[in-house]
């Protein structure tokens, strides 16, 4: 059993970690199972690759409630103008750039039905209300439905962290009753929020300002044993019909494991092979599946189109995309929303009494370069 010395010693090296490779090394893997599901019938049964939407709805929920409680922690208050304005800057300018792609793409097929229905879709497409596309608008895009959710969730979430933080019992109680009521939502919904609601919660659980019983026992949990939760629920998820939810709370204990302590699961994950691709995974996110039409149809063509060829290759076709995507869009328009956001953040420094943080350990904003 770890001694309370212990325990306080590993959780000070995690708060003072403000970036962790083998989360980007899992959303590596994440982009894999969905380019394998957007391959339907091609891929073995046994890869279900719509999982990778739900890794990815916790890891954002995790990371965005680590970035508000940590910013309150070092500067006493939050900027949700700043927080707002780095959303915007991290997921719209990319977005629509890769919406714009469609356009060209369809025109050069000639095909007036796929034309008709992207211009169907185009008003739920720009206000990410994907939830409410009506069937006459075909699947153009349809991939992006999870952004539509995490948009929604982006911008009532910080407020309610403020509104119940500090995290003492009754406001945990608050929290447990929305995450109870998110379970009755229609499913994708309660799907999607209740993956970010998990990733979220345990972001709290974790947090320097929540001392609490469960964190020692995170701690004891061991990487292998979260990985086997994770493997357990994944394929008791289709067989036996698990509730989404067991299989997103799995990959929360897998997420506390990765970033409290070191393992064999997390070395492998933190291989630049993995921590690369995982950096530009908002962006292969997004264009996957204009690659993915591409190699099937050359594929078709050179009379090799088997899931184990069409997949590496568009896997590594979108990587390429999106490493230029990364240069012209993706980086410049994080750092100018990042640039804004410390100005926003200093002129509310300034107006304010400064709050006494309730660490000494001085904290970088976490890299957080996708948010699915």
């Amino acid at each position: 059993m770890l001694r309370g010395q212990e325990t306080e010693n590993s959780f000070a090296v995690y708060w003072s970690t403000s970036y962790f490779p083998a989360l980007d090394g899992l959303r590596a893997i994440c982009v894999a199972l969905v380019i394998c599901f957007h391959m339907h019938e091609k891929v073995p049964g046994f890869i279900h690759g719509s999982t990778g939407v739900d890794i990815f709805f916790v890891l954002s929920g995790f990371l965005i409630t680590t970035l508000l409680l940590r910013e309150k922690e070092k500067y006493g208050s939050v900027s949700l103008k700043g927080f707002y304005v780095r959303r915007a800057f991290r997921i719209l300018p990319i977005y629509y750039i890769v919406l714009l792609m469609y356009f060209p793409a369809i025109w050069l097929l000639r095909d007036a039905t796929r034309w008709h229905q992207l211009m169907c879709a185009l008003p739920y497409l720009l206000t990410f209300t994907q939830e409410f596309l009506p069937k006459s608008a075909g699947s153009i895009f349809a991939h992006s439905w999870s952004l539509g959710y995490e948009e929604k969730f982006y911008l009532l979430w910080p407020l309610l962290v403020l509104m119940l933080h500090p995290f003492r019992r009754r406001n945990i109680m608050i929290l447990l009753a929305i995450g109870a009521l998110i379970l009755f939502l229609p499913w994708m919904a309660a799907r999607s929020y209740g993956g970010l609601f998990v990733g979220s919660a345990l972001g709290i659980v974790l947090d320097r300002s929540c001392r609490n019983r469960l964190q020692p026992y995170l701690l004891r949990i061991p990487s292998w044993v979260a990985l086997g939760l994770v493997v357990a629920a994944y394929f008791l998820l289709f067989e036996q019909n698990l509730p989404i939810q067991f299989f997103s709370a799995a990959v929360a204990l897998l997420v506390a494991a990765l970033v409290l302590r070191q393992s064999m699961v997390r070395r492998f994950l933190e291989h630049p092979l993995l921590v690369l691709p995982g950096k530009r995974s908002y962006a292969m996110y997004l264009v996957h599946v204009l690659v993915l039409n591409i190699m099937a149809v050359a594929a078709a063509k050179a009379r090799v189109d088997f899931w184990f060829v069409v997949m590496p290759a568009t896997y590594v076709g979108s990587f390429l995309v999106a490493t230029v995507l990364f240069h012209l869009v993706e980086k410049p328009s994080v750092e100018f929303g990042r640039g804004l956001s410390r100005k926003l953040r200093k002129r509310l420094t300034e107006s304010l009494p400064r709050a006494a943080p309730l660490g000494a350990v001085r904290i970088r904003p976490i890299e957080n370069p996708v948010d699915l």
